[in-house]
């Protein structure tokens, strides 16, 4: 069975959220091109222990030996940077947008 990247999404929001205390609050990131086979899974991650220096996402390929078949990139923010975002004084590159609240 293939896992969608909805499971995949919960499954890595679980699992940087246990091993960094940090990470208070995960969002889906949904870009344009969502439906594309290639597109990767992205992840929004509000950490209070994060430097803040804008918005920096960081590509990581599949890794089928972890249950990831996908393609992810991880974007984390401090909770005054999400709160920019959310009020659109920080853009989300790429026609990005935040998508379902995974975690918090």
């Amino acid at each position: 069975m293939i896992a969608s990247k909805e499971n995949v999404a919960l499954d890595l929001a679980q699992a940087h959220a246990s091993a960094e205390p940090g990470i208070k609050k995960v969002y889906r990131l949904l870009g344009p091109n969502e439906d594309d086979e290639g597109e990767p899974l992205k992840l929004l991650e509000v950490n209070e222990n994060t430097v803040e220096q804008g918005i920096e996402p960081i590509r990581f390929g599949p890794d089928p030996a972890s249950e990831v078949p996908f393609a992810s990139v991880v974007v984390d923010v401090s909770p005054r940077e999400f709160e920019m975002i959310r009020q659109g004084k920080l853009a989300l590159p790429h026609g990005w947008k935040l998508g379902a609240k995974l975690i918090g």
